[in-house]
């Protein structure tokens, strides 16, 4: 009696070989995936940043419209993207250049802030009288 071996499926050394295949693609996959997760966070921090020097500049053109002298050197920490303080990781500075003849302020806003790297936003205007 002839006995033919026609067992249909996969010996244990393939199966262990296929996994080993899988498991360092996904390892790839998954480093891609946080490098995009840190990306995004830094884009969405940057994106803060610019909106929180944005808003500060144009609440000081608000403040020029009635009270000129009143745009002055500030200085704010532990900002959050609602611009409580003391509750998040942005800084942010005016800087004020007076200048006469005629009138006019040159404002410059930094936001800073620190995830990966420290990083920072810069915005100047100028305020006329």
């Amino acid at each position: 009696m002839i006995h033919k071996s026609q067992e249909k499926g996969f010996t244990l050394l393939e199966v262990l070989f296929a996994l080993t295949i899988f498991t360092i693609g996904m390892l790839g996959v998954m480093s891609s995936l946080f490098a995009v997760i840190k990306s995004n966070q830094t884009s969405r921090n940057f994106t803060i940043g610019v909106k929180l020097a944005q808003n500060k500049i144009d609440d000081l053109r608000q403040t020029a419209r009635t009270n000129y002298s009143g745009i002055t050197t500030s200085s704010e920490s532990d900002l959050s993207e609602t611009e409580s303080p003391g509750s998040g990781i942005f800084d942010r500075d005016v800087s004020v250049d007076t200048y006469t003849s005629p009138n006019y302020k040159v404002v410059t806003v930094i936001v800073t802030w620190s995830d990966i790297r420290n990083r920072s936003v810069q915005i100047p205007t100028i305020i006329a009288e």
